[in-house]
């Protein structure tokens, strides 16, 4: 074998082996350069002189080294040779450097330790560690997004419980049941969310792995999280809990420590160890990934060529592109009028508005959060002002005045009861429904010696929740955007605080009997409608449910005459009602607001009586109606409600304290197939009963407003009627719905819309329960409902300008 083939097997066989032996070569050259100038200043003369010459190998010392160390130079190509023999350029012409201990200062000592650390074996070693590509990158994200969705699955699944005593991890226990689920609708739609969460981390850090510990620490967070609120409060986590971050509450969570129970800490404290050895994985996976940036990108050079102004651009771009993604999708969620919801029902997405736990269940726990962030609940009002709501304040102040002027009596001085009676209606008024016996004779009876009429409902088979919330606060949903369904989940959970009425009776019993003033009573669970939530914000100092702590004192389910269990009847709901008046009484406290939403009445509707159901034998309905067996044992429960209340307001009579009532039905049951399936029949299918009553320690027990100012109204009303009924001083706000009531005596979202839409302009209805067309609005209801618009616009959405502006405050004696 010749010589040449010998050098040739022995030096770099391939271009890049050459260019990396070059580049060593010419690393060690400036490391022995850099050491003769140190020399240099120390006073060798022939060191200096060679370092004036700019050529490091003019310096034996050097060459001497450089050809000890690298051998043979035949192996390198000339140009590379030549740039190894002169690392810059610069330093042929330069002059020499003054000597002395101020040169030898300039080099900062970590400087020089990290140069000599990069001559280390370890080093070479250390710079050969591989860069993971982007089909790895693929892969794990792809396993991480489906990992994430398992856990955000079982995180709603209340049948899944973790076990410490299991044979099985914590992740076997999670992934076990979830890995059969992730063809379902919700695991879909988590999907998305992930992807979109995953991807602005990553982005924006711009380390894959540490992007990645991001992600599934907030993955963690979450479904332990939602788990732990799930089994406590039989909802998830929602945007108002966020507040418990900030310490403000948010009334929802409450505090950090209150999540954590003894029953719930075995669980924490696995997830805890779980996610800190996932995120130390994640650190050394880093420190082991030579590629450092997810994205390419130079800040120091970064137009220097098209690779870094290419690079840049996607830098800012990325997590910018990922951010708009989200809130867009987040967006799609709360906005069923969106085009592209249609897409998200083919893959499944059907939103549970009334129950945020089953929506979750169904949806996906991150799906129902993202829903409830981005709601316009009004569209943005241009007048909107400091100085516009002043205006407002003081022309209904004025207002307000001009009333109280001719009342006598304090609103606060009554202990008022607030009754939603589930359901409740007069089955005779539904066309082509008749019995020849009346199921409600002495709520009809009341009728004629009390105010009463019929209330315009904004719901037929559902919807509570909304004419309870107008009910509250006296705002309507005509006024909201098409895409606020719900208040009570999709705006009231995600503001700090709201306005309702019964705040009038906190203010005037003080803080000494701030336990006491508002009351609410629904012999149901808190969470439906997110009440538990919302009533906090409300100032209600308890909401007593069957899953409250205390649980409300009176909520044994109604047994049958047949033995079938339903609802917890209305008289047992009264019970809770009498007993706290009764106790207050005794105990001379101030008067109270008392809110109770019944459930006798709440479909579905099973044959409860059998042959104890007297109203099977004079259903006078035709036997065209195939729902006639229903609406009879409906109707059954109408007269239970009615026997109920006579009692519920007998009993009220004998107490020596001014109490009022307020009853009304929310909505018709959705039971009337046959008549609705006729359009003319919309509006009646849309009106329920309502009356207002004072007991006889009351000054207006036997007060009966007039037909123009009680036949019809609507539940945003309800408050400044008893104000009326009382002649009670009232509020610039109450000023204004007593106005508008006279000019509009009912209004809501169209009746032909459907429960959960909003499609179609308002219905208003005149005092003879006629339409109303707009265009025959007089100019003083434009300008009233105008006002009503932009006073709920600065309750809902704006500043709340008004409410520090004494608005909703009313005159003392």
């Amino acid at each position: 074998m010749s010589m040449k083939s010998v050098a040739r097997h022995d030096g770099p066989r391939t271009r890049a082996q050459r260019i990396r032996c070059a580049k060593h070569r010419r690393a060690r050259i400036r490391a022995a350069y850099r050491r003769h100038l140190t020399s240099m200043a120390a006073g060798n003369t022939y060191a200096l002189h060679a370092a004036s010459s700019g050529d490091p190998l003019a310096m034996p010392a050097v060459a001497n080294h450089v050809t000890a160390r690298n051998g043979d130079h035949d192996n390198v190509k000339p140009s590379a040779a030549r740039k190894a023999a002169h690392p810059r350029a610069g330093v042929q012409n330069a002059a020499p450097q003054p000597t002395g201990e101020k040169n030898s200062r300039r080099v900062n000592p970590v400087t020089r330790q990290w140069r000599r650390f990069k001559e280390t074996k370890f080093y070479e070693i250390w710079n050969k560690r591989p860069k993971f590509s982007y089909g790895a990158y693929t892969v794990v994200f792809i396993a991480m997004v489906i990992l994430a969705t398992m856990f955000l699955w079982w995180s709603t699944n209340t049948k899944l419980k973790y076990d410490p005593a299991s044979e099985l991890n914590f992740l076997q226990q999670v992934t076990g049941d979830a890995y059969h689920y992730l063809s379902s609708a919700s695991c879909y739609l988590n999907m998305i969310a992930l992807v979109l969460i995953y991807l602005l981390l990553v982005t924006l850090v711009n380390r894959f792995w540490v992007g990645t510990a991001l992600f599934g620490a907030f993955v963690m967070v979450f479904a332990v999280a939602t788990k732990i609120k799930i089994t406590m409060r039989s909802e998830p986590i929602i945007p108002s809990d966020l507040g418990f971050l900030s310490g403000g509450g948010g009334g929802g969570a409450g505090d950090v420590a209150s999540f954590v129970t003894d029953d719930s800490r075995p669980l924490v404290n696995t997830a805890i160890a779980w996610l800190v050895w996932f995120v130390v994985i994640c650190v050394i996976l880093q420190c082991v990934d030579k590629r450092r940036a997810f994205i390419y990108c130079s800040w120091r050079h970064p137009i220097a060529g098209p690779k870094n102004i290419f690079g840049l651009i996607c830098r800012i771009l990325a997590p910018i592109v990922s951010v708009l993604l989200l809130i867009s999708y987040a967006g799609v969620l709360s906005n069923p009028q969106a085009p592209q919801r249609k897409t998200l029902s083919k893959i499944g997405y059907s939103p549970t508005l009334w129950n945020v736990q089953q929506d979750a269940e169904t949806n996906g726990a991150l799906t129902t959060f993202l829903s409830l962030t981005r709601v316009k609940a009004m569209e943005d009002e241009p007048e909107y002002s400091q100085a516009a709501m002043q205006q407002i304040k003081n022309r209904y102040a004025q207002a307000a005045d001009e009333i109280n002027a001719q009342r006598s009596q304090n609103l606060t001085d009554n202990t008022v009861v607030m009754i939603l009676s589930e359901s409740f209606s007069d089955p005779n008024r539904v066309p082509n429904v008749h019995f020849g016996a009346d199921p409600m004779p002495n709520i009809r009876a009341l009728g004629q010696t009390t105010t009463s009429g019929l209330m315009l409902s904004p719901g037929y088979g559902g919807g509570t929740a909304n004419i309870e919330f107008q009910q509250m606060t006296g705002l309507n949903m005509a006024n909201f955007s098409d895409t606020l369904l719900s208040p009570y989940q999709q705006l009231v959970a995600t503001r700090p605080k709201f306005y309702s009425f019964n705040q009038m009776w906190n203010e005037h019993c003080g803080d000494e009997y701030s336990t006491s003033c508002s009351i609410g009573y629904h012999p149901f669970k808190q969470f439906f409608y997110l009440r538990g939530v919302n009533y906090k914000k409300f100032g209600f100092s308890h909401l007593y449910t069957l899953d409250s702590d205390p649980k409300i004192a009176h909520g044994e389910a109604y047994v049958g005459p047949n033995g079938t269990k339903t609802e917890v009847s209305d008289e047992e709901a009264y019970k809770n009602v009498v007993e706290e008046i009764r106790t207050n009484t005794e105990q001379n406290k101030p008067s109270q607001y008392i809110q109770l939403i019944t459930m006798q009445n709440h479909a579905p509707y099973p044959d409860l009586y059998g042959s104890e159901n007297e109203f099977h034998g004079v259903n006078e309905t035709p036997d065209t109606v195939p729902e006639r067996g229903i609406i009879a044992t409906y109707a059954k429960n109408v007269q239970r409600t009615d026997e109920a209340t006579a009692n519920f307001l007998n009993e009220l009579d004998g107490i020596d304290k001014p109490i009022t009532v307020v009853f009304y039905g929310d909505h018709l049951p959705g039971i009337y197939n046959t008549a609705n399936a006729d359009k003319n029949n919309a509006l009646t299918l849309h009106e329920t009963n309502y009356f207002i009553w004072s007991n006889r320690a009351s000054a207006s027990h036997d007060v009966k407003l007039p037909e123009s100012d009680a036949a019809y109204t609507s539940s945003n009303y309800f408050m400044t009627q008893a104000a009326e009924h009382m002649n009670a001083r009232i509020s610039p706000y109450l000023a204004l719905l007593d106005e508008l009531h006279a000019e509009v005596p009912a209004m809501s979202r169209s009746v032909n819309a459907g429960v959960w839409s909003a499609k179609g302009e308002p219905t208003l209805l005149d005092d003879n329960g006629e339409v109303i067309d707009t265009n025959t609005l007089s100019s003083k209801a434009k300008q009233l409902l105008a006002d009503y618009k932009m006073v709920q616009y600065d309750m809902s959405v704006g500043k709340n300008y008004l409410m520090d502006m004494g608005f909703m405050d009313i005159p003392k004696q």
